[in-house]
């Protein structure tokens, strides 16, 4: 073998066994490869955002992408893994969440748009008409979170959450408040202007903590915590919570929605889809099944028409879908239904370049050239048009790519991705094995007589 060749040799190997190492353990698949919400299931939401129609066009791409931002750590910190956001014309945005099952878990984790505030209670009462009669302006009636608790506030918050560093669910070891609360933590500024509001206030004085016009406690200002805020702004830093009868799951949303952050504005739900993993998990058998159709048969034929150069061939076909899903995995694509048929595309295209330079090594067989003269003739007479042929295919893939948006970007990274991996099985793995191996020399095409 030549230096060429066990540099080849050696990039081969380097590359199957590194596919190999991505893939493992190789099941259950949608632990390999990121599925989409087509073949997973989940939710898909359309959200609009409001208030737009005297902004310029600069202003609302500003707050559609602040949404963008706000939406992607909501997601991240809540769990929900895989997540697909990105703007959708100049006032929305879309949400595709594979795996979750509950989309009104989904639309109040995106919807909210948590706004916190600290306002002095006036008043508090069971029905708001009795607080109606000594409400001025601009001062606002709020109800409670639980029901038939209805509170007067002042008009102007004394802090909000923008001064917020950190918000977590905890556990109650009080036996009398047992259950969940949120631990909030202000930074240095929210913390000082906190003890200032506090040293403000009066002893028994109460302090409604509210969240998107719903007061969630009024706990009073105790002597201990106005003792705390004369210390300074590092005694009550950590000393606010937000109380209430939640569930884990409403703990744990609320802590998120906190932490990311105040929504711009307020968001609509403009459309909701659902996808059952049932009919995904249909998605992904039926997908399989024509993978598994297509690489037969595609098989099948170059065996038939080029016999011991077609299993040629059809190693070099496995090797590139192996390269192809290692290369899925490696960059974190998700694939979706239309990628499943970018798969199948590739099958079909992975021939090409074989059929192409099989031709030529026929040829040059014909023409009386010894089989090694015949293959490298071959492999460098098919060159040009393999490379032309690839290259306009991954322009299109990269256009689709660029200027498509979910399962059709799914579809042109499969297809880029598969035509890169075909042509590294054709012009180095399936050249080894024509050069080096007894398939190779089994040449399809009968030479003519020699001539006396």
């Amino acid at each position: 073998m030549k230096r060429r060749d066990w540099i080849y040799l050696g990039v081969s190997l380097a590359v199957i066994f590194a596919a190999i190492g991505l893939l493992y353990p190789f099941w259950p698949f949608e632990k390999v490869i990121k599925l989409g919400l087509d073949l997973q299931g989940g939710v898909r939401l359309v959200l609009q955002a409001q208030g737009l129609q005297d902004m310029t066009q600069a202003q609302r791409k500003d707050v559609v992408d602040r949404l963008v931002t706000i939406f992607a750590e909501r997601v991240d910190q809540y769990g929900m893994a895989n997540a697909e956001i990105r703007p959708l014309g100049s006032d929305r945005v879309e949400v595709r969440i594979p795996g979750a099952a509950d989309p009104e878990q989904a639309r109040e984790l995106l919807g909210r748009t948590a706004i916190l505030e600290f306002r002095k209670v006036l008043d508090e009462a069971t029905n708001p008409d009795d607080l109606a009669a000594k409400r001025v302006i601009p001062q606002e009636i709020l109800p409670g979170k639980e029901p038939g608790r209805y509170y007067l506030v002042e008009g102007d918050p004394l802090l909000t959450g923008e001064v917020l560093d950190n918000a977590e669910v905890r556990v109650s070891t009080d036996p009398r408040n047992p259950g969940l609360y949120i631990q909030l933590a202000f930074n240095r500024q929210g913390a000082e202007r906190f003890a200032d509001v506090i040293r403000r206030l009066q002893t028994g004085d109460r302090l409604a903590i509210i969240l998107d016009g719903i007061v969630y406690s009024a706990p009073a200002v105790s002597a201990s915590i106005k003792e705390a805020a004369a210390q300074g702004w590092r005694a009550v830093q950590n000393s606010t919570t937000i109380t209430g009868r939640f569930t884990y799951e409403e703990a744990k949303l609320l802590a998120v929605v906190l932490r990311s952050g105040a929504l711009p504005t307020r968001v609509t739900v403009l459309e909701e889809q659902r996808i059952g993993p049932t009919l995904g998990a249909e998605y992904v058998r039926r997908g399989a099944l024509a993978l598994l159709v297509s690489f037969v048969l595609v098989i099948l034929y170059m065996i038939l028409y080029y016999r011991w150069y077609g299993f040629i061939a059809g190693i070099g076909i496995a090797s590139t879908m192996l390269i192809l899903v290692a290369a899925l995995r490696a960059f974190h694509a998700t694939l979706t239904l239309p990628g499943i048929g970018g798969l199948v595309l590739t099958l079909g295209m992975a021939v090409d370049a074989n059929v192409l330079i099989y031709e030529r090594i026929k040829e040059e067989r014909r023409a009386g050239k010894a089989l090694n003269a015949a293959v490298a003739a071959g492999f460098h007479r098919a060159l040009p048009a393999i490379t032309d042929s690839n290259i306009t295919t991954i322009i299109a893939a990269l256009i689709l790519f660029l200027l498509g948006s979910g399962p059709v970007q799914g579809f042109a990274v499969t297809l880029g991705l598969g035509v890169v991996a075909s042509m590294f099985s054709a012009l180095v793995i399936c050249r080894l094995l024509l050069e080096h191996t007894v398939l190779g020399q089994r040449v399809p095409v009968k030479l003519a007589p020699t001539v006396k």
